[in-house]
């Protein structure tokens, strides 16, 4: 059964980890968790050591100040957070953000870390911002990515997508998303993204009936195989009567657009996705499926290590 005793929220002072806030109360609310918000003033091994080095120096009290300004900030969410019954505390930390934030989370014994998918810069509002994605790729517990959501829309999470790959032997997003489903009362649509351009024949000539043959067998093989997947994670954990899963093979030259389409299509309030089930360096990597789902994606999305 999951346990959530400890959320880590970090905040960088963008609207996105404005809206990570929220998700990491819907979650401590539903789980009697303690948020720990984290703010990281961003230094360099050098400046580090200037500032350590001289209490006395500008650049001591540039950071004492900013220091202040945040312990000022986290100070006043958490006696928002403590009306509604939500023990908060916060820290600020200096450093490279994604390296304290790892640092921290694993110091506290963090269960669940909750950040905003891009930070503040030009490039991060493009694209995953780096620290979050330093933070997916390193992190040993759970990581929500959270996008900023439409203006008034609440936070809910009542319909969730996981997608699995047959081809690997990794159920580890399975597992977490049918405890959580439970806990919180959402259903779950689990697809495997079937991969048309995998089983195109390269200088064959094949006739069109005879591939859509096969395509039609392939289909029929991964809809079996995706249907055996769940059952056997049910066996693993005690399910209810009344938890609703749903098992559905999509098709599409990109399995990771494909995902989130289908994820808008179905309302989707999480996606919850494993990395690669790979050892050595390949570990570090996060995946271009996942990665990419993580980027496109209009809902939060919650990455597990397999």
């Amino acid at each position: 059964m999951i346990e959530i005793n400890k959320i880590l929220w970090t905040t960088d002072g963008s609207k996105e980890s404005d809206e990570a806030l929220d998700y990491a109360r819907f979650f401590a609310q539903r789980f009697g968790s303690q948020i720990i918000g984290v703010y990281v003033i961003e230094m360099h091994q050098k400046l580090l050591y200037d500032y350590s080095r001289d209490p006395d120096s500008e650049l001591y009290g540039w950071v004492e100040e900013v220091a202040e300004s945040h312990r000022s900030r986290l100070g006043s969410i958490s006696e928002g957070l403590g009306i509604q019954g939500v023990p908060f505390r916060g820290e600020v930390l200096i450093g490279e953000p994604s390296k304290e934030i790892i640092r921290y989370s694993r110091s506290a014994g963090a269960d669940l870390i909750v950040m905003g998918k891009r930070g503040l810069g030009l490039i991060d509002r493009m694209l995953i911002g780096s620290t979050t994605i330093k933070v997916l790729r390193e992190s040993s517990v759970p990581v929500v990515a959270v996008k900023r959501r439409e203006e008034g829309r609440a936070v809910e999470i009542r319909n969730i997508v996981v997608p699995v790959d047959i081809n690997e032997r990794v159920d580890s997003a399975l597992s977490y998303a049918m405890d959580l489903a439970q806990r919180i009362n959402a259903s779950i649509s689990v697809v495997y993204a079937f991969r048309l351009d995998t089983y195109a024949p390269l200088g064959i000539e094949i006739p069109p009936n005879i591939i859509n043959e096969l395509i039609e067998d392939l289909l029929a093989f991964s809809s079996n195989e995706l249907t055996k997947r769940v059952d056997e994670a049910k066996s693993r954990i005690k399910i209810g009567d009344k938890l609703e899963i749903s098992t559905e093979v999509i098709e599409g030259i990109s399995p990771a657009m494909r995902i989130v389409e289908y994820a808008n299509s179905k309302g989707a309030d999480l996606i919850v996705i494993n990395t690669h089930g790979r050892k050595g360096v390949k570990r570090l990597i996060l995946g271009s499926v996942a990665e990419k789902v993580i980027q496109e994606s209009h809902c939060p999305v919650l990455v597990l290590k397999p």
